[in-house]
């Protein structure tokens, strides 16, 4: 447990999570149900964005031609990489020549991000040597700022920080200021999350702001965003540079002292060596029930807002139990509410980044390339199963939208495009009344309003305000009010006469909407988000038919083999006109060696299995670990670096180690190579503990264990293929160490079918410690779960108790609620049909204290109940 000063305590919990801060998107009250009160945004994480927290992480037309240029629009994307055009987000001083006034750095970068910031007049380094000398040599503290070129309150504090010539000077002259795209370097990014996600209670995002020491780049204190002025309780930057700057010229032992506590913190916890443990068929069944326990009803998904779309867990589902009615019913409910909400853009195709509202309506506007690629699949899958041609036109529109706009002329794929223009947060998708009828005059279409405000929900008030420039108006996010084909039912029209209609409609409006001032495109192409895009080709050009979407695919494949390798052959992470730099990490071989079988399940070419070959080899020499097996995430004995991480858990992007095992079983099969299935085998025995521990965020881990169990189950200790046991751990006592006891009143429960009856939890908590509640208010929190596994046959209610307002320190401009002390959770059982096996009851908390937190836990409640 880490314990801190109050002074450092009071600054790090100034942070706002997530690259927005909660206030910011909104749904307007309209005279319609279709909208919903604002929601708080979460930060974008690798971790499953419900409950699934037991890590350092918080709580994502027209058909051109792919063998010739795609069309452009005719108001071209601006590209985030040309430092000039970045100014067009800013408020950069020019001289009287027109030319900008400063320019550090960055300006011989490559990154986009980075090129943004060349012409603040803060004197920002790159990451690398030449910034750690200076930091060294000048005896000053390393201020670190980590972001990607769409995170919009990115461009915010950049607006009112980093080009506020005040401002800089004092960064400039207390500091050495570094700035890192995330997106290059996501072994930075993982490092220093984990380390404000420590020091702020769980909490973390983007932009993200740390002090480091120079020497270990250690971390002192972070957060995410810090506003220019006081605001709300959250010293202003001014005030945290005065105070961090002061500590270390007047305290620096406790500077230091603490920075190693941190660093500690995280060594411990990210290379801390975990012990392997039995799996059982079971883990998958738990993995089941958890992601149906999370199931919303009404909106669909797995969760609560703001709402990510989350591939892997649809994946699993399609993959792992397709064949139950009720868990098939979920997807088919979610795939359709994603693919005709606002998340969705209906005018140009491809998905948004998340929701920001519990109905998929509002997104967070920037559209990420691992995304669309992950998302293709998933439809793909599903397309594979049903047959549905609403899936296959979604399918369709992700990849001519990422052929338009988002494919270099070589055929790589680019990485994104902004959420804002014109400092405007989707100021270029949404659309106004007025707006919409006049693109419809334009195309002599004027006959078509009335069904196009219909179709596309306008009539049913306006969804979206920005908070942040009421001026603007309200106005609407274009969402279909039901699938197509219920839609053309429910108007009595022929589907195909409704479908041209509306592709008529969409050009017109996609053709106004073009000579917009555009989003800016970062236009870096990396490996891996690459292969996954690539994967989403081949997937969708097989289940489709469309050779096309194959050679597109094709086309990507061979320009990162040819372009990003370095002179040994090994591959490169990111290119950017001409020239392609750093060491690939392990997720750039793990995705691409994906994006290669995707293509050759799609082309039958040996050639692809034998270029996944070479890479697999390549990864196992540069990121194995001889000692537990798996892939760590990064090159051995990197000097940038105070800790080796290793990746295991799934979110916006899939864990490296469970796309690898994947691979591996998949080169097995194609190969028959025996050190495939050995590696595989060895792979998932390392991730074992996490995927006993919490089967669903572990996602794609528990679904290669589905593999193994289905096929190769005497390899991890599941017997004979004919003998497979669905066994039940035995649920391990609480930890007396634990700040948190939590025990039954009852040992044993035998329910008869109709019976009826309360189970009690009593959960208590250590004297100065207290855990969120239920509904603890800030969405950043981690609530407490009760979790049900192996249901089956049961009716469970959980009647959580609400909680006391949080007084100790104010984190949010909203109360939180806690429990302290002691407190019961009743949970109401009915029998309503068979039960299969032995329920289990488990509980996920944070216990935490005034200062600081210890990590998610869930804990197994011994308590047994069965069926009779």
């Amino acid at each position: 447990m880490l314990r801190y000063p109050l002074p450092v305590i009071l600054l790090i919990m100034s942070g706002i999570v997530g690259c927005r801060p909660p206030e910011f998107s909104q749904n307007d009250e309209a005279s319609s149900e279709e909208t919903t009160s604002a929601s708080p945004v979460a930060a974008e994480s690798k971790q499953p964005p419900q409950e699934s927290k037991p890590a350092l992480t918080p709580r994502i037309t027209t058909t051109p031609s792919p063998s010739s240029a795609s069309p452009k629009a005719p108001n071209p994307l601006p590209t985030a990489g040309d430092a000039m055009t970045a100014s067009s987000t800013s408020h950069q001083a020019t001289s009287e020549n027109g030319q900008p006034r400063h320019t550090n750095r960055l300006i011989n970068e490559t990154s986009p991000y980075l090129l943004q910031h060349a012409h603040n007049p803060v004197d920002w380094y790159p990451w690398g040597p030449e910034a750690f000398e200076a930091a060294r040599e000048q005896d000053k503290m390393i201020f670190l700022s980590v972001g990607y070129s769409t995170c919009y309150w990115c461009h915010v504090m950049e607006r009112e920080s980093f080009e506020n010539e005040d401002i800089a000077d004092l960064m400039n002259a207390n500091f050495i200021c570094v700035k890192v795209d995330r997106e290059e370097r996501p072994d930075v990014d993982d490092i220093y999350m984990a380390a404000v996600q420590v020091l702020n209670q769980g909490r973390g995002g983007w932009p993200m702001t740390l002090f480091l020491v120079p020497d270990g780049l250690k971390p002192f204190i972070g957060g995410t965003y810090y506003p220019p002025t006081d605001q709300g309780g959250r010293p202003g930057l001014p005030k945290v540079i005065e105070q961090v700057s002061n500590y270390w010229n007047t305290d620096r032992q406790r500077v230091l002292q603490q920075a190693n506590q941190v660093a500690n913190r995280i060594k411990q916890r990210l290379t801390g060596r975990i012990q392997s443990v039995p799996l059982s068929a079971n883990n998958v069944q738990r993995a089941i029930s958890s992601l149906m326990m999370s199931y919303d009803r009404t909106d669909a998904g797995y969760g609560r807002a703001p709402k990510f779309p989350m591939s892997a867990n649809i994946d699993f589902l399609i993959r792992a139990a397709w064949d139950r009615q009720d868990v098939r019913q979920s997807i088919i409910h979610t795939l359709d509410r994603m693919a005709t909400g606002g998340m969705y853009d209906q005018i140009g195709g491809g998905f948004h980044r998340y929701s920001t509202d519990t109905k998929w309506l509002v997104p967070h506007f920037e559209k990420m390339l691992y995304d669309n690629g992950q998302l293709a699949t998933t439809y793909a899958l599903a397309y594979e199963r049903t047959k549905d041609p609403y899936y296959a036109e979604i399918i369709r529109e992700i990849l001519e939208f990422v052929l338009r706009e988002m494919t270099d002329e070589k055929g790589a794929f680019y990485s994104a495009k902004d959420a804002e223009v014109n400092a405007r947060e989707g100021q270029n998708y949404i659309w106004t009344q007025t707006q919409v009828a006049a693109a419809l005059t334009e195309a002599g279409l004027e006959n078509e309003l009335a069904f196009v405000l219909k179709v596309y929900g306008l009539d049913r008030g306006t969804n979206f305000t920005d908070p942040h420039h009421r001026e603007d108006g309200r106005k609407n996010v274009i969402f279909l009010i039901d699938r197509p084909d219920q839609i053309a039912a429910q108007m009595g029209m022929d589907l195909e006469i409704f479908s041209q209609r509306i592709i008529m409609i969409n050009e017109a409006l996609l053709k106004v909407r073009d000579r917009r001032d555009q989003p800016i495109l970062d236009d870096k192409i990396l490996a891996g988000w690459n292969g996954l895009m690539i994967s989403g080709f081949a997937d969708g050009g097989r289940v489709l038919g469309e050779s096309r979407y194959i050679e597109a695919a094709q086309r990507a494949a061979e320009f990162i083999l040819t372009e990003m390798r370095d002179e040994g052959g090994r591959l490169l992470r990111s290119h950017r006109k001409g020239t392609s730099k750093i060491n690939a990490f392990a997720e750039d071989y793990a995705f691409f060696i994906r994006g290669l079988l995707a293509l050759q399940r799609a082309t039958g070419d040996s050639r692809w299995i034998e270029e996944a070959e070479n890479l697999a080899a390549d990864a196992k020499s540069q990121f194995w670990d001889n000692t537990s097996g798996g892939y760590y995430d990064t090159l051995p004995n990197q000097q940038d670096l105070f800790v080796r991480t290793k990746s295991t858990y799934d979110g916006a992007v899939p864990s490296p180690n469970a796309i690898m095992v994947h691979n591996l079983l998949d080169l097995y099969e194609l190969t028959s190579n025996e050190q495939y299935l050995d590696d595989a085998s060895a792979s998932l025995v390392s991730l074992s503990s996490y995927i006993s521990g919490q089967p669903h965020g572990v996602i794609l881990s528990t679904l290669a264990l589905k593999r193994f169990a289905d096929s190769y189950p005497q390899r991890i200790g599941l017997g004979k293929p004919d003998t497979v046991e669905v066994a039940v751990k035995k649920p391990p006592r609480t930890d007396p160490d634990d700040p948190v006891q939590i025990r039954s009143e009852q040992d044993r429960i035998v329910l008869s079918p109709g019976d009826r009856l309360t189970l009690t939890l009593v959960v208590d908590i250590r004297k100065g410690y207290h855990i969120n509640a239920h509904e603890p208010g800030p969405e950043f929190l981690i609530p407490l779960k009760v979790s049900i596994q192996n249901a089956d046959g049961l009716a469970v209610e959980v009647a959580y108790p609400s909680g006391e307002i949080y007084e100790a320190a104010a984190i949010a401009d909203e109360p939180m609620l806690v429990h302290t002390g002691q407190f019961e959770i009743p949970i109401r059982l009915e029998r309503t049909g068979d039960m299969a096996g032995e329920v289990i009851v488990s509980v996920t908390y944070q216990a935490c204290t005034d200062r600081a937190c210890m990590l998610p836990k869930t804990v197994v409640v011994p308590v047994k109940i069965s069926g009779k």
